[in-house]
């Protein structure tokens, strides 16, 4: 009997550690059309890249603290703890060089901004998106 429920928690665990790491996408507005791979959507979270290969100033969104995606996107992309990442932006607000994403407080409001705004970048859980926005690169 304690081998069938320690069987049975187990998969139950699996089932719901599975569940919570889908995969992050990076979005964009349905009429966005550049191509970018990992290393750009890097450069351009960092600030380190202000223009999209067409030359028009691409617009960040970012989604709240906490969320799992985000950590997820800033672990895997940005390379960065928050600490990190947090003192990264001090400096190029500081110097002028850079403006820091803007944060949203949902996916959904994240969505409906990056559905009505061209250039636009974000990322987000792959189980949220829908046909409001083009997923322009999966992240492994």
């Amino acid at each position: 009997m304690n081998k069938l429920i320690v069987l049975v928690c187990t998969l139950f665990l699996s089932v719901l550690s599975f569940n919570s790491f889908a995969a992050v996408v990076v979005i964009a507005n349905p009429a966005f059309d550049a191509d970018l791979d990992k290393a750009d959507v890097r450069k351009y979270f960092l600030g380190k890249t202000h223009q999209l290969p067409n030359g028009e100033k691409v617009k960040l969104y970012d989604l709240p603290l906490n969320n799992a995606a985000r950590e997820t996107f800033r672990e895997n992309v940005l390379r960065k703890t928050e600490s990190r990442l947090n003192a990264h932006w001090a400096r190029m607000l500081f110097s002028s060089k850079a403006q820091l994403p803007e944060m949203v407080s949902s996916v959904d409001e994240l969505k409906e901004i990056i559905s009505q705004t061209p250039n636009a970048l974000g990322y987000m859980d792959s189980v949220d998106v829908d046909s409001s926005v083009k997923v322009i690169l999966t992240l492994d």
